[in-house]
Formats: structure tokens, C-alpha cells, sequence
């Protein structure tokens, strides 16, 4: 079996450990510990210092797409395999890379909950530093697609536990979708086309707007015709701080846009910057479109950050982490999809 089809099969099994297990054993597993984007690096001095070291490490610790400024991806610790001891066995996101001129073949295993919970625990096993690095190639998305999801997951079995039932029922009653809505934030505005959910603080912003607009088919999804309507959106219906300022989507930075699958729902996604037309504020969004084919309408779930000059990346993970909770009542259908 190939080393990237194992590794997608083991991140489908961690699912249940990542949204937190029912299980008896639960009750008596320690803690994780570190903060939300720590990853320990289990690996021996040599191979760290040199190629095999400085791979793992840029991975590891590449910016985040498209934030205002330069934020790592994670926050990497690195440890030698004598040092690994039972505290540091706690880590929430660990990667231990064994390279031994014992292991004939390359192998990679992940598990969730190993030595505590939450936990995502990363084995490589490698007999040189050539076959660790031949490997780490093959599977460097996947181990960072595993460690984001692993940290979004833990966002939101936490807001699970917080949640604006109230709110979420007055939603869903008139609106043919539902979401999650955390503790600490307010529903704001509540039009049929135009809904407002914001989370504001003394430091920092951050909101969902659901709005929608006629689909016409797979061109609705194509990416200018998008960013105009989503622009035309915003200039509408979201003011600045000062008289005739409007939230718009930034031109100093082209959007990027990728389509995936969810829960049997075609989505488009773009992330970008946002500005302020009259003012000085923005900071990074996240828009994800599908569509209502029962009532032939776009839907859209645009997710805005801002934080001064504080970093936004968190603020992102948790804004995402809530926009994979919506769902329209009506499922979309294969006739959605863009060509």
C-alpha cells in the first residue's frame, strides 16, 4: 500500500478521536498539553541540523495563506529522542521521526488520543535520512492538512459545548441552513438575504456574514462573477467606522479560489484580504459559496477577521472551524457542481 493512500486512510480513522471519543477510557486520559499550533519534533541531532532538519522545519513553519501579514503555520519544539519523556508524550501534535538503520522500509502512522486527549501523534519511520526525506515529501501535505484539522476540530468540539441555542433556533427558522453560533457572539442582523453574526471584543473582530444571491447555474461559481456580486454585497450592506466607508474585498491581493466536496454539497472557497473603501481597517476572509437548488439561490458564507496589528491566524482556525458546521436543509444536487 502507498505511504500517501495509508496516511489518508489513518486520518479518516482519527476523525472520532478528533471530535473527542464516548468511550469509558476518556474520563481517565490525561490532558494535552501546549498551545494551539505547537508541534513537538521528535528527531535526532544530526538529521535536524542538517537537510532532513531544515525540510521539516520550513513545512512545518510556512505562512498562512493569505494574511496581512507573515504568520507561521505552526509553532515547532524540537526534542531528541532521549529527551522524549512522559511529560513531553502529552504534547498535543507530535511528529516522532525514528530514523534507524533498523527499519528496512519507510512507514508512517498516525493516531489519535495515543498518550493523551486531544492528541495527534505522527510515527515516521525511515533508515537514513535520504529514505526520511524521500518519504516526508510524499506525505508533507497530508501531515499538515492532518495537523490543521486536528486544531480546527479541537476549536470546535470546545464551541460545542458553548452554543447560542437561542440563537441558532431563530436562525434556522427563518433561513434554509444552520450553523453553529458560539458563546459571545451576537446575531446581529437577520434579513432574509442578509445575516450578520459577529464575536467583538476590546482587541479584535470576528464575524459571519450568510448571504445569497440567484444561481444561474456554473457560472455563478466562476471567480471574477463571484468576487463582484460578494463585492456588491458588502458595499451594501456592511459600513466602516467612518460616514460613507464600506467593507470591500481588497484588490492589492488576487483571491485565491479552490472547490471541494462537503457532506454532498459542491463548494467554492476563496480567501483574500479585505479593506475598508474611507477608512483604514481590514484584515483576511474566508468566503465559501453553494448553492440552495431547491430555491435556486447562492449561498454564501463570508467569514472576516481583524485584529490590528495582532496576529489574525487563530482568529481564522476558529472562524473556520464554525463555518464547517453550516449546512443547508435542502442538499444540493450533482446539477450544482461546476462544470
Amino acid at each position: 500500500m502507498k505511504i500517501a493512500k495509508l496516511l489518508t486512510i489513518c486520518v479518516s480513522a482519527l476523525v472520532v478521536s478528533c471530535n473527542g471519543g464516548s468511550g469509558a477510557m476518556d474520563k481517565f486520559m490525561a490532558s494535552s498539553a501546549g498551545k494551539t499550533g505547537d508541534v513537538l519534533v521528535v528527531m535526532n541531532d544530526d538529521s535536524y541540523d542538517g537537510y532532513v532538519g531544515d525540510t521539516v522545519f520550513n513545512w512545518l513553519t510556512q505562512p498562512v495563506l493569505v494574511l496581512p501579514q507573515d504568520e507561521a503555520s505552526f509553532k515547532v519544539i524540537r526534542i531528541k529522542p532521549t529527551a522524549y519523556n512522559d511529560m513531553l508524550r502529552k504534547t498535543r501534535n507530535i511528529i516522532y521521526c525514528d530514523i534507524n538503520p533498523q527499519n528496512e522500509k519507510p512507514t508512517i502512522k498516525v493516531e489519535g488520543d495515543r498518550y493523551a486527549s486531544p492528541q495527534i501523534l505522527i510515527t515516521i519511520k525511515a533508515k537514513d535520512d535520504s529514505a526520511f526525506y524521500n518519504t516526508w515529501l510524499k506525505v508533507e501535505k497530508y501531515i499538515y492538512d492532518t495537523l490543521s484539522y486536528a486544531e480546527k476540530q479541537r476549536y470546535l468540539a470546545y464551541f460545542n459545548k458553548y452554543r447560542e441555542a437561542n440563537l441558532e433556533n431563530e436562525l434556522s427558522q427563518s433561513h434554509p441552513y444552520s450553523v453553529y453560533i458560539p458563546k459571545g457572539y451576537n446575531l446581529d442582523v437577520n434579513k432574509p438575504n442578509f445575516v450578520w453574526i459577529s464575536n467583538e471584543t476590546s482587541i479584535s473582530s470576528q464575524a459571519l456574514l450568510i448571504f445569497n444571491f440567484p444561481y444561474e447555474g456554473p457560472k455563478s461559481f466562476e471567480k471574477q462573477s463571484l468576487l463582484a456580486k460578494i463585492d456588491s454585497v458588502l458595499m451594501l450592506n456592511v459600513p466602516g467606522p467612518a460616514d460613507g466607508s464600506y467593507m470591500a474585498i481588497s484588490k492589492y491581493f488576487e483571491p485565491i479560489q479552490e472547490a471541494y466536496m462537503r457532506r454532498g454539497n459542491y463548494v467554492s472557497e476563496m480567501r483574500g484580504l479585505w479593506e475598508t473603501k474611507g477608512d483604514f481597517m481590514g484584515g483576511p476572509f474566508v468566503c465559501q459559496s453553494l448553492v440552495d437548488t431547491v430555491n435556486a439561490q447562492m449561498i454564501n458564507v463570508f467569514a472576516y477577521a481583524y485584529g490590528g496589528k495582532k496576529d489574525k491566524k487563530l482568529l481564522v482556525w476558529q472562524l473556520e472551524s464554525i463555518m464547517s458546521t453550516f449546512e443547508i436543509k435542502n442538499k444540493t444536487i450533482e446539477n450544482a457542481k461546476k462544470d
